[in-house]
């Protein structure tokens, strides 16, 4: 079900734009909205990005609409030269960033398109800078551009918004040396076990097995990840899911130090799971 969600998604970028079908709304579209809602005074983002199938780099999301406008000239030279577009526009009102858009594994995937409000003499560079941070967070929350065009949430009826989400973004903020989070449970009176939460996006997408009964550890994604799977435990010490932790993966890591790491981070978080019903109860 998965892989043919992402080739239908891909495939409607091959198709003239009246024919197109995105997901009402689709992951992508929510790192924007994400992105606008936390970062003051932001003008314009626009991701130009090909999905498995497509033959270019249509815009799969913005907050200027134009959804499924092909990358032009200016765009492709980004994404082809790997260099970043700086330009003072609209009469010198913008300050316009564009600059090759990337998943957490550091594959290059589009462009990613930021505009500021501009006054003559403010500071260019500070205003880069302040793009590339977007751009960085940004990666961290993409495994690759497949899933940028997969459906939010993936489950139409799973909960987004949950302590458990919220625990995941804490954490992924207060431990910038992981790359990669997510919690898996089975939801009281639910269908299924989960994907409840993630730094990720796919909240709902049904899991191949439950939680282990121990760590598991490994490379992925080429050898550039490392991660690792491990019981989610609550405050009495009870199981109540997996939780999956991921590192980039560079020459000289010691990757027996990767379990403990996931280990130390899965206590950290034990004080805050009194249970399970508490883990998937709706916290905005």
């Amino acid at each position: 079900m998965r892989t043919a969600l992402i080739v239908l998604a891909a495939l409607a970028f091959a198709l003239p734009l009246r024919a197109q079908q995105l997901p009402v709304k689709g992951y992508g579209q929510e790192l924007v909205d994400q992105v606008m809602a936390k970062e003051r005074g932001l003008l314009v983002v626009v991701m130009h990005v090909s999905p498995p199938g497509a033959a270019n780099y249509p815009i799969i999301a913005s907050n200027i609409g134009r959804i499924g406008k092909v990358a032009d000239e200016d765009d492709m030279r980004v994404v082809t030269t790997g260099k970043t577009n700086l330009e003072v526009a609209h009469g010198g009102t913008r300050f316009e960033v564009e600059m090759p858009m990337q998943d957490l594994a550091g594959n290059t995937i589009g462009a990613l398109g930021i505009v500021f409000p501009y006054q003559k003499g403010a500071s260019k560079a500070a205003l880069e800078k302040r793009a590339v941070s977007i751009r960085d967070w940004l990666a961290r929350h993409i495994l690759d551009a497949g899933s940028l065009v997969e459906p939010y949430p993936f489950d139409p009826l799973a909960t987004t918004r949950t302590h458990a989400q919220k625990l995941v973004e804490a954490t992924l903020a207060r431990h910038g040396e992981i790359d990669l989070l997510a919690v898996r449970a089975r939801p009281p009176k639910s269908g299924g076990y989960a994907i409840i939460a993630s730094s990720f996006g796919r909240i709902g997408m049904k899991a191949d097995e439950p939680a282990p009964d121990r760590s598991r550890a490994g490379a992925q994604s080429g050898g550039k990840r490392y991660e690792v799977e491990l019981p989610l435990l609550d405050a009495k010490g009870g199981v109540v899911g997996a939780l999956t932790v991921g590192w980039p993966l560079r020459k000289g890591r010691d990757e027996k130090a990767f379990l403990s790491q996931a280990e130390k981070i899965r206590d950290e978080l034990r004080g805050r799971i009194p249970a399970l019903e508490k883990l998937v109860e709706l916290d905005p």
